[in-house]
């Protein structure tokens, strides 16, 4: 699969320095000065990524992405986990490159850590399998029971997508692994595998304004700046399918998933809103997603 060119936020080691005259030891203060400023964890560096076929060694790391999306909900995770391995022709985890030097090293663990997945599950397929009843009757109830009508036509062949990432990975890297998917897709439509879908939903993580001021209502209208977008790449599906369903999870969310802010930063609760498309807006989804992102 592809590799992908990418930083991550990550805090430099310091390095040690030659004898200097006055003017560079001023510039590197003042360096130093910044450096304390952006914080420990603002710092950039290069790292490479590249999507792999999901195995029964990332079983913990795709599970760690599902607790991300479904936080405190009664889904059996690993089931849900499980599931995606078997169909491991579908769908792709995101993992850190590595050169023979770095594969030989101790640090083995770190390298083999999953640090996204994008697949999809037949939720038609799979529908009585105990963990896809779980999620099933987690968006019925989150949705208000919008999506009954679609559950209970057999006609309908209904995917739930996964595009989970751990958070400060930019979304550039999800344009291969999307086209990736619908490219197996294709291919396992075609080898007469069950994923002739008709829709497809989606569980975006998005945090909110709690301003509720008339100029930060006026914003949410225009989709403006009152919404952050955890997975930004999830804004133009947002857009383009029907929005079902958009609930709080601040009860369920610790520091780590819904984020920190100072007492004078505008303050935010994370959602998640829950989005239908159909599978053939998927096309045009990925061309906006494209022009989104450049």
């Amino acid at each position: 699969m592809a590799n992908f060119n990418t930083k991550r936020p990550m805090e430099e080691d310091s390095s040690d320095s030659s004898e200097e005259d006055e003017e560079e030891n001023d510039s590197q203060d003042e360096e130093m000065v910044e450096d304390e400023q952006l914080g420990e964890n603002d710092r950039e560096i290069q790292v490479d990524f590249e999507g792999q076929s999901p195995c029964a060694e990332d079983f913990h790391g795709i599970k760690s992405l599902m607790h991300q999306l479904f936080l405190k909900a009664h889904i059996n995770l690993s089931g849900l986990t499980e599931l995606i391995i078997q169909q491991n022709y579908i769908g792709s985890i995101l993992q850190q490159c590595v050169d023979n030097d770095e594969s030989d090293s101790d640090d083995g663990n770190s390298l083999d850590e999953v640090f996204g997945i994008t697949s999809v599950i037949n939720l038609t397929q799979h529908q009585n399998v105990e963990c896809i009843k779980e999620v099933k009757k987690y968006l019925l109830e989150k949705t208000q029971k919008k999506l009954s009508g679609l559950f209970d036509d057999s006609s309908n062949q209904i995917g739930l997508l996964f595009n989970e990432r751990f958070i400060n990975i930019p979304p550039q890297v999800s344009v291969p692994l999307l086209e990736n998917l619908c490219k197996e897709i294709d291919e396992a439509k075609k080898a007469g595998k069950p994923f002739d879908f008709t829709h497809f939903i989606l569980i975006s993580k998005l945090h909110e304004s709690t301003r509720k001021d008339p100029e930060s209502r006026k914003k949410k209208v225009k989709g403006g700046d009152n919404i952050l977008w955890v997975n930004a790449e999830e804004e133009p599906i947002s857009e383009i399918g029907d929005i079902l369903g958009e609930y709080s999870v601040r009860s369920e969310s610790d520091a780590a998933v819904s984020g920190t802010w100072d007492e004078d930063d505008e303050q935010f609760d994370p959602k998640r809103r829950i989005v239908l498309i159909t599978a053939k807006q998927l096309p045009e989804i990925l061309i906006k997603i494209k022009e989104f992102l450049e």
